[in-house]
């Protein structure tokens, strides 16, 4: 065959082989990408060889575009553009790069990631390439090396796997690194520099962990509330059960004084954590805010979450016996009891439930066996005490109220052997005996109470209450012997005179000993009331006073 038909033929199959190689592939479908897209400037790939050369073109003209076009969080720069900027720099070879010319042809290129390398012919069908990628963000170099196929869907589907696949590593290492140096930042209160590194950080990796949360700790610790706010839950939106970030939102609506937001975020950090001291504090909140209906859930919560929880059982004995809800109250105030039986404010609550439900004698029994168990339970003694006085006042068969009022005594004089200077024990006698009018058994009683405790003010009502009773009793004689001396002559008048003003002077007497013991006892009261009712009583027997003093 003529020879220039055979190097026409040759240079034919040649076309046809290089139009086959050109034919563009089928474009990939591409997810969105919504985060900072990388900038890549590739230099001009150095052939080490001759038939490295075609692979060369293949990678320029074609088959770069088409790996990076499937990854849209990468920006490919125009290859012929970054060329011409190469060659206008003076560098001539590749390979001869230090990282300050790296540097130099990143800013030149405005790219954030420069790559640039060799091909080598292996076998006359494999190719390596030996390329360095460069962080024009954070100066970071790497190394990466991969076999190419001359077969086109081989180079493509390579180009895929160890090109972009590397970058994406590479990348992903520039990214913790970027928030790495944010978080030192922060650290170092350098609050607007963590701010731009974070924002960039989350920019390549919207998924990054924790960038999100600590954006919004950046601007929270920066003042700026509605945006750290807006960042804080949109990490909840990615991750419901950050806790830090609940945390933060928690003191954050409690600085801005958002009490409802704040005990929304406490309650998922109670239920996440199953902490019951936090649902406790939980329903102290809502109890501020007169919600007793959330405050009671919240106590539920955390007795459910610990059974044995005495003080949310106290919390909501006293939550539901606030609200009057005294059949409800019973149960927890009876479970607070049973544990803390010296607490006077549950016994009297408990008291008053029972009383208020009709069961009177349920607390009575449960007292009763109290001492029965515990001889020495002070506060059982005295609680009881009060229970049969209270009896003692709603019966009205004085045969019934005798015995009541008897077991109080023989219950106050079993606690003066326990408890031999127990100022309470001759206080509650001494209130029983002035109910009785015993006045005797008052005063000797009121006054060892006030010797045990000086800081009383009840004995010393008692006994002015004694000495008044004593001085009417007296003044009443007064009258009475008044009116027979005025019909009595001689010897009998003058001494029925005579009995009159001594009658007279012993109630003027009892009376002034009564303001003295009621002006001790109003030293000693701190309670408005207290003191109001004192004063009534010193005004009544101030005018006592007056009136007994002379004619």
């Amino acid at each position: 065959m003529n020879k220039w038909i055979l190097i026409a033929c040759a240079a034919l199959l040649i076309l046809a082989g290089c139009t086959a190689n050109r034919t563009v592939p089928t474009t990939k479908e591409v997810v969105p990408y919504e985060g900072i897209t990388t900038k890549v400037a590739i230099l001009p790939i150095k052939a080490m060889d001759s038939p490295s050369k075609y692979i060369q073109k293949m990678l320029t003209v074609r088959d770069l575009a088409y790996a990076f076009s499937s990854h849209p969080k990468y920006e490919l720069q125009n290859m012929e553009s970054v060329a011409a900027e190469f060659k206008m720099s003076g560098y001539k070879d590749v390979d001869d790069l230090e990282l300050e010319d790296m540097k130099e042809l990143a800013t030149l290129t405005k790219c954030d990631v420069l790559a640039m390398g060799n091909i080598t012919d292996v076998n006359g069908s494999v190719f390596a390439v030996a390329m360095r990628l460069y962080s024009a963000r954070t100066g970071e170099l790497r190394q990466l090396n991969f076999n190419l196929q001359k077969k086109k869907e081989d180079r493509w589907k390579t180009l895929d796997t160890a090109l972009i696949g590397d970058l994406d590593k590479f990348v992903s290492t520039e990214v913790d690194k970027i928030y790495n140096i944010a978080m030192n930042f922060y650290a170092a209160g350098n609050y607007s520099e963590s701010e731009k590194s974070l924002k960039m950080a989350m920019g390549l990796n919207p998924d990054l962990k924790d960038a999100q949360y600590y954006l919004g700790a950046t601007y929270f610790k920066m003042g700026k509330i509605d945006l750290a706010v807006q960042n804080l839950e949109a990490n909840l939106a990615k991750d419901p059960q950050h806790q830090q970030t609940l945390y933060m939102l928690m003191d954050i609506y409690d600085q801005t004084k958002q009490p409802l937001k704040r005990l929304a975020v406490m309650e998922k950090l109670a239920t996440l954590n199953e902490d019951e001291e936090l649902w406790l504090a939980i329903a102290n909140l809502y109890a501020e805010q007169n919600n007793n209906a959330k405050a009671e859930s919240a106590l539920r919560s955390a007795i459910a979450l610990k059974e044995d929880y005495a003080q949310a059982h106290l919390r909501l004995a006293l939550l539901l016996y606030d609200q009057e809800r005294y059949n409800d109250a019973i149960i927890p105030l009876e479970y607070t009891f049973d544990r803390f039986p010296e607490n006077e404010l549950v016994s009297r609550r408990l008291a008053v439930a029972y009383q208020k439900t009709n069961r009177l004698g349920d607390a009575v029994a449960k007292y009763e066996q109290l001492i029965k168990n515990n001889p020495n339970n002070v506060q059982a003694y005295l609680s009881v005490t009060n229970l049969y006085r209270t009896q003692a006042a709603d019966a009205t068969d004085p045969k019934i109220v005798a015995e009541i009022q008897q077991k109080a005594i023989n219950t106050m004089n079993e606690l003066k052997k326990v408890q031999p200077d127990n100022a309470l024990a001759y206080l509650n006698l001494a209130t029983i005996y002035l109910s009785q009018s015993k006045f005797s058994e008052v005063e000797s009683n009121a006054t060892l109470a006030s010797q045990k405790d000086p800081t009383l003010y009840l004995p010393f009502v008692y006994l002015g209450t004694v000495s008044q009773n004593k001085g009417t009793t007296e003044y009443n004689r007064f009258a009475e012997l008044e009116q027979k001396a005025a019909k009595a002559v001689g010897k009998q008048a003058n001494q029925l005179k005579k009995d009159r003003d001594n009658a007279r002077s012993a109630a003027n007497s009892h009376f002034r000993k009564a303001a003295e013991y009621l002006n001790a006892a109003k030293t000693r009261a701190s309670e408005p009331e207290t003191i109001n009712d004192i004063n009534n009583r010193l005004n009544a027997v101030n005018q006592l006073i007056s009136r007994s003093s002379g004619f």
